[in-house]
């Protein structure tokens, strides 16, 4: 886990902790599962960015800590309680119950995220 992922991680915590979800405390099958939605929307950025090909994984870590170290808090307080509600039907458009078709509703997260773009 990366120093940034920790501080994160931390961050949710405290969140949780103060919205009255003591139930996060410090189970290790709790940190798991944030940690998935952590990287999940790490994972997301990264898709909005849309990085050239000539962008070394170096070049794109890099540009992730950039990004979310300056905005840990939002991580914490948005972004990732938007995801975790959505493990349930909230949030839901559409559902089809035989071929499994989930739609949630549109949502802003990381609405502030640039592609990277070049001149041609």
């Amino acid at each position: 886990m990366s120093e940034l992922e920790q501080e994160i991680l931390a961050s949710l915590k405290e969140y949780y902790m103060f919205t009255g979800h003591a139930d996060l405390g410090d189970d290790d099958e709790h940190d798991t599962f944030l940690l998935g939605l952590i990287r999940s929307v790490f994972d997301l950025y990264k898709t909005y960015r849309a990085y050239p090909e000539y962008y070394t994984d170096e070049m794109i870590e890099a540009d992730v800590y950039l990004y979310f170290s300056r905005r840990k808090n939002d991580v914490a307080m948005t972004i990732l309680p938007e995801l975790h509600g959505r493990i349930g039907s909230e949030g839901l458009s559409m559902l089809t119950d035989n071929g499994i078709t989930r739609m949630w509703k549109n949502s802003t997260l990381l609405n502030d995220v640039t592609p990277i773009c070049e001149v041609v």
